[in-house]
């Protein structure tokens, strides 16, 4: 009888809804026992319940700072060896260094790393702590990180162009710059529908990324408006956390596709090439002048 690998166990301490299902998915993709909290408080207890082997830990969340949950795990005898990354976009002066003053065992941007980085930093200090690797051939594929059934592009990503970004989180608005920016897009981004619209009318646009909602809009509302601008400019819609009724909303609004599942925000490079080199066919196509065909008699 073989024996089973225990695989390690990881606890994400990430607030933004996304972001965290994105992750858990990477790390569950990579054979990794994963549990997610989306506040400091819940993220402190999770990790005195699970005592797991390495915590993702965001500095700006709610309730309680990730410097104070940072603390309070170094305060902890059982945990002043556990290995805490924090990752996070924080621009606050001084607070990284004091992440590192409390104890931090590795310090991310979200801006410069990506999903398969972050993967890697876990290797590393999982390594360094001691703790056993998961098992590539037992490791559990979670179906809900895999690109949905049309959505990924089986091409490789060529095609390039200018991809508006209408996101006003800044930690997801950093993940899908980064994918894109690899993948040789030129990227312009804002963070409110009026921002989207003012470019629109200035600039030419191959593509636009738009997320569900922001402060001063939703995004049916923006999609038809772009769409009066552009007619023929692909719209993507997305969110993790969109009611088949809203996904159905966005592409009645005039949505190319609506994106729901964490992979593919992870394959957004690929995705945004693909619909791209789809559309500038599709403009080939009506450019051309019509062929006329002769019926026998």
């Amino acid at each position: 009888m073989s024996q089973t690998i225990k695989q390690p166990m990881i606890v994400v301490v990430e607030d933004q809804q996304v972001l965290a299902t994105v992750y858990r998915n990477k790390f569950i993709a990579e054979g990794y026992q994963v549990e997610v909290a989306s506040d400091g408080i819940a993220g402190l207890d999770l990790i005195i319940k699970t005592r797991p082997d390495l915590v993702i830990l965001d500095l700006m969340l709610p309730k309680l700072s990730g410097i104070e949950v940072l603390k309070k795990v170094r305060a902890n005898a059982l945990f002043k060896s556990l290995p805490v990354i924090i990752f996070s976009n924080a621009a606050q002066p001084g607070l990284v260094e004091e992440a590192w003053k409390a104890g931090a065992t590795m310090v991310l941007s979200k801006s410069s790393h990506s999903p398969k980085q972050i993967v890697e930093s876990v290797r590393t200090a999982l390594k360094a702590a001691g703790e056993d690797q998961p098992n590539a051939d037992s490791a559990e594929i979670d179906s809900s990180d895999k690109p949905s059934p049309g959505a990924s592009m089986s091409q490789p990503a060529t095609t390039t162009g200018h991809v508006l970004l209408v996101e006003d989180q800044p930690d997801i608005r950093a993940l899908l710059s980064f994918m894109l920016d690899q993948s040789g897009h030129q990227l312009t981004s804002v963070e409110s529908h009026g921002g989207a619209l003012h470019k629109a009318r200035v600039q030419k646009f191959d593509i636009c990324l738009l997320n569900r909602a922001c402060p001063d809009g939703v995004g049916t509302t923006l999609c038809g408006q772009l769409r009066h601008i552009y007619p023929g400019l692909p719209i993507v819609m997305y969110s993790t956390a969109a009611l088949p009724t809203e996904q159905q909303a966005g592409l009645n609004s005039g949505a190319r596709a609506y994106l729901t599942k964490p992979g593919d925000l992870l394959n957004i490079g690929n995705l945004v090439s693909g619909m791209i080199r789809e559309s500038k066919t599709r403009t080939v196509a009506d450019q051309a002048p019509p062929v006329l065909v002769r019926l026998r008699a």
